[in-house]
């Protein structure tokens, strides 16, 4: 840190460097900013900072090579954000960085507590005792807290119950898994975790999708890690890094050079890692089973689609989604009728979903499926296993499959969508698809991922003529299905 006292003249210059606080009548700034300081003539030019010792850390030896790198650098840093796709294993990544810090609180989502966190814990490091801090009570989930561990895990939610109490313990380090929850500068989760900066030293993010939206949602997550990287004021931050569409102020967007200099102060304190550049996998394999809608099925189908074109026009973009889902729920063999009663058709695709079944064998297989009905109804007519939102035991479930207990998981990708990993399976059965690039893509990245040696064959179901040939072509493209159906259907242009 290089501190020094501002003439007044100089300071809108000053102005311009990243990282930058006003202290105790002095300006502070990261060592980083030396060459600007330079620059304005503010430092004399044959000062050097002191370049940091690079310290090569003991790893545990079944690390990968990558892994090694972005830990070692990590430790380093002492705050770090991890950008990692699936299935690169970011788990082990910050379970090693735990190990060198001691008293350490990991927050992620519930679903991924037990069966990714907690198992590869026992797993990869026994020596380490770690607690799950969820409960049914604030009583049981304080209790957790209050029990001697080198790790805490909780949920998102868990943390702001407890958060006055996590504030008052003596934390050494914090992770975040899945850190696009604080993509909101003004959103609850967003504001609690900041209040960790001031009580916990070593603050670590990890996520494979930190900016889903824009790339101005990583503000809140760098600020987390280390204000020097891009300042505290959003707005200087957005300025700096965005250029305002004139024509639209509320618009703003990067252009190269912008992206340029985004990118350049991000590598101060964080990695990206893409799966193909450091992960020898096995390829994936795509096929199309086409099927072709009963009678039945036919006439509903198009009886719905023509009053789709019919009353587009009349429609809201809400209330045209909802029919497109009535569409889908035809296309997979039943309607939700307005009483609530299903009707469920004679249709061709579950003969094709049994021929998918004779090829794998008794090798475990994952279907995905877009509604609950679905997953009820074939998991008990392919003896099978569903997994829904209200199942009580996901995770014995998931632990099973995992172990070759259970050979065919139904079940949505939202409720395995993130973390978890199943190389034990090689198989994915898309019964039905969501209009969501992200769920497919996290959907093939379950078994797609480190410890996968066998080739990935992902088979789709598609109706002939139907949505689903839509839907798919709008996926393999990261298209909007929705936006696309819309204008293709209706007089409508693109709101």
């Amino acid at each position: 840190m290089i501190s020094l006292e501002i003439p007044v003249e100089k300071i809108p210059y000053v102005r311009t460097i990243e990282g930058r606080k006003f202290k105790a009548g002095k300006w502070e700034f990261p060592d980083s900013a030396l060459p600007k300081l330079q620059q304005y003539g503010l430092v004399s030019s044959d000062i050097k900072v002191e370049e940091k010792e690079i310290v090569q850390y003991e790893l545990s030896p079944y690390l990968r090579k990558y892994q090694k790198e972005i830990v070692n650098t990590a430790l380093n840093a002492g705050c770090y954000g991890i950008f990692a796709d699936t299935g690169t294993g970011k788990t082990a990544i910050s379970l090693e960085i735990a190990k060198h810090y001691g008293k350490t609180l990991v927050l992620c989502p519930l679903s991924v507590i037990e069966t990714a966190w907690m198992d590869d814990c026992k797993q990869f490091y026994p020596d380490l005792k770690i607690i799950n801090c969820h409960g049914n009570t604030r009583k049981e989930r304080l209790e957790a807290l209050k029990t001697d561990s080198d790790i805490y895990v909780m949920n998102y939610d868990s943390f702001k119950i407890l958060k006055k109490e996590v504030l008052s313990m003596d934390f050494q380090c914090v992770i975040v898994d899945e850190s696009q929850v604080m993509k909101n500068m003004t959103s609850q989760i967003t504001n609690y975790l900041l209040q960790l900066i001031m009580v916990i030293p070593h603050r670590f993010v990890l996520s494979g999708t930190p900016t889903p939206n824009s790339n101005l949602e990583i503000f809140p997550q760098m600020k987390f890690i280390d204000a020097e990287v891009f300042g505290n004021n959003y707005f200087g931050f957005q300025a700096r890094y965005f250029t305002q569409d004139l024509s639209d102020p509320h618009y703003w967007y990067q252009t190269d050079e912008n992206k340029q200099a985004y990118y350049n102060r991000l590598r101060d304190k964080s990695v990206f890692l893409k799966k193909e550049d450091c992960v020898d996998l096995p390829p994936k394999v795509f096929e199309i089973r086409r099927f072709s809608l009963g009678k039945e099925q036919n006439k509903y189908y198009q009886d719905m689609l023509q009053n789709i074109k019919d009353n587009i026009n009349e429609w809201s973009k809400f209330e045209f989604t909802a029919k497109l889902m009535k569409l889908r729920e035809i296309v997979s063999g039943f309607v939700i009728n307005k009483d609530g009663t299903i009707t469920d058709f004679d249709t061709s695709k579950n003969k094709v979903l049994e021929d998918c079944f004779e090829e794998v064998g008794d090798k475990p297989v994952i279907i995905w499926c877009q509604f609950q009905h679905e997953i009820e109804q074939l998991a008990e007519k392919y003896n099978g296993v569903g997994l829904t939102s209200k199942t009580k035991n996901r995770d014995d479930i998931i632990r099973d499959f995992k172990n070759n207990k259970i050979k065919r998981l139904f079940t949505h990708p939202k409720l395995l969508g993130l973390g978890l990993t199943f190389v034990n399976c090689t198989y994915n059965i898309y019964y039905s698809m969501s209009f969501s690039y992200e769920e497919f893509k996290q959907s093939q990245d379950r078994i797609h991922r480190i410890g996968q040696e066998n080739k990935c064959t992902y088979i789709i179901l598609q109706g002939k003529d139907t949505i689903d040939e839509k839907i798919y072509n709008c996926l393999q493209r990261k298209g909007n299905a929705v936006d696309e159906l819309y204008m293709e259907m209706g007089l409508k242009v693109k709101q």
